[in-house]
């Protein structure tokens, strides 16, 4: 019988998580909203050799070295808890106009629609994005090299990255055991860490368990992939699906929902980029068919093994799916109502202690009308994902009039906010120009 062993992880930041993606755009470098199974794996590697030292070749401790990090254990990946990932297969309402709306997804992997089954508007594919729950939001920070010469902030040199904020817990899966693993300790998750990163780490023992009806009422196996996988074919040819010889045993993919994504890192023990990969992105959708004894058997191998190359360091995890993707429902709020009203007035007077001038007042107030229909229109469509309300502002033509303090000030301040406090805060805006200079007179 297969060993169902897991460690069922669970980390607490202890400072902010810097999960840099891809290579840098302008000086802006952003993180993923979860912990790939590839990072988990690597804080763990370099904890063991601070512990017991560099494993020389040849030795004992290489062999334990490999036999945890290169073996039968595998590293899923870490997400905050209470996130989701939006499926590939998973299609949702592009202008979503009331909460019915929100709440409504169509998972064509069960079912079919062409439009919103609550508003009848149109919808919009789902890219495997991994929402935070609500009141987590990622962390910006901005950093500046001083002139040595001036004691000023050097021209052309401004950094800025984001990353998930302290306080967080995410919580995971490692596939197999072993009593080093078990072990709670201080990880130093991700880059930055002289600064950040650092998490407290635990599990606990369990077993797997594999669902009691893995197949759709066709008699499909519909999987999913909760982390990045490198597929390849028969002649080693980069893949966006398992191939049916290699990782299905024969089974074939009837159906996919696939987003392509290339995946970079660095390892550390020999200061060496790692080769950059073609994947199939999270969220990405397969639907197996093949006799039935073959694809119960995928149904309780592939979430203990994975699917693809790299498993052992973090790619190809893979969930079996029994029923249509949902959104999450929104937390219900325990703050008085009143708190948006004070909540609008203390960004009112944030605002107005940046000290803009009467055009950059106006132009403000301009932008911030027109990027509401955006933001309250399409919250988790393809115009605003991954990017901030700031992103958004300060890329509209005019906003290069802004100083650099300028910059900073709002960047802390349009950090995705509530959709009424931006109603709101316009409106307190607008009451402070003179009627000359309202906009919707121009």
């Amino acid at each position: 019988m297969a060993d169902n062993s897991i460690l069922r992880v669970r980390v607490h930041a202890q400072q902010r998580v810097a999960l840099g993606v891809g290579s840098e755009v302008s000086y802006f470098t952003g993180t993923h909203s979860y912990v790939p199974g590839s990072v988990l794996r690597g804080a763990l590697a370099a904890a063991w050799i601070v512990e017991n030292g560099p494993p020389p070749a040849g030795a004992a401790r290489a062999a334990r070295f490999r036999d945890l990090f290169d073996g039968r254990n595998r590293y899923g990946p870490l997400h905050v808890t209470g996130s989701s990932i939006v499926p590939v297969s998973a299609w949702m309402c592009k202008y979503p106009k009331s909460d019915a709306c929100s709440a409504q997804a169509v998972d064509v992997a069960f079912e079919t629609a062409t439009a919103c089954v609550s508003c009848g508007g149109p919808l919009v594919q789902g890219k495997g994005q991994v929402v935070l729950p609500d009141g987590v939001r990622l962390d910006r920070i901005t950093r500046t090299s001083i002139d040595p010469g001036t004691a000023k902030a050097a021209d052309g040199e401004l950094y800025a990255h984001a990353a998930l904020p302290e306080g967080i817990t995410l919580s995971g899966v490692i596939y197999g055991r072993d009593p080093w693993l078990e072990q709670p300790r201080t990880l130093r998750l991700g880059g930055r860490r002289t600064v950040g990163g650092a998490v407290d780490y635990s599990v606990i023992p369990a077993k797997a368990n594999a669902p009691n009806q893995p197949l759709s009422a066709d008699g499909h196996l519909i999987i999913r992939l909760t982390g990045p996988a490198v597929f390849v074919d028969a002649a080693a040819r980069p893949s966006l699906g398992p191939d049916p010889s290699l990782d299905l045993n024969g089974a074939t993919v009837a159906r996919s929902w696939v987003r392509p994504a290339t995946w970079a890192g660095w390892h550390a023990a020999s200061r060496l980029p790692k080769p950059e990969e073609l994947c199939a992105a999270v969220g990405s959708t397969y639907k197996l068919s093949g006799p039935p004894e073959i694809l119960h058997d995928l149904a309780e191998r592939l979430p203990r093994d994975g699917a693809g190359l790299r498993r052992a360091e973090g790619f190809g995890e893979i969930e079996v799916v029994t029923s249509p993707w949902r959104p999450s429902p929104p937390a219900v709020s325990t703050q008085p109502q009143h708190d948006a009203d004070v909540a609008s007035r203390d960004w009112h007077r944030r605002i107005q202690a940046i000290e803009l001038d009467s055009g950059l007042r106006r132009w403000v107030v301009g932008a911030l009308r027109a990027l509401q229909l955006d933001l309250e229109g399409a919250r988790l469509g393809e115009e605003t994902a991954g990017r901030s309300l700031a992103d958004e502002l300060l890329a509209r033509p005019g906003a290069g009039e802004f100083s650099g303090r300028q910059r900073d000030l709002v960047i802390d301040l349009f950090t995705e906010p509530d959709p009424q406090v931006l109603r709101d805060v316009t409106t307190l805006l607008l009451a402070d120009l003179p009627a000359a200079e309202d906009p919707r007179e121009g």
